[in-house]
């Protein structure tokens, strides 16, 4: 095949619809990341929770606890606690 002949002089050449895709994917990925960080940083964490069968769930704190009840609205009853107080570290609950 014969090498291709210059473009007149002062004559438009074509641009290539490849020649600013680095930038565009650039500019994607930094859009990107700033929605995940935006949305990241409003977003509350979930509290841990795991349900231990027969609607019992369990806690590594009585803070995830009382906030995982407070997600459906229903008061927490606190299994391991023969007292009214919730008990120190690692508790059982339900969410009646």
């Amino acid at each position: 095949m014969s090498p291709r002949p210059a473009a007149p002089k002062g004559a438009r050449t074509a641009v290539s619809p490849t020649r600013h895709t680095g930038r565009r994917c650039a500019l994607a990925g930094a859009l990107a990341l700033a929605a995940l960080l935006v949305g990241g940083c409003a977003a509350r964490s979930a509290p841990r929770v795991v349900f231990l069968g027969d609607g019992v769930f369990g806690s590594p704190t009585t803070q995830e606890a009382e906030a995982y009840c407070r997600n459906f609205g229903a008061p927490i009853r606190f299994i391991d606690a023969d007292t009214g107080r919730a008990p120190a570290g690692p508790l059982r609950y339900r969410c009646d």
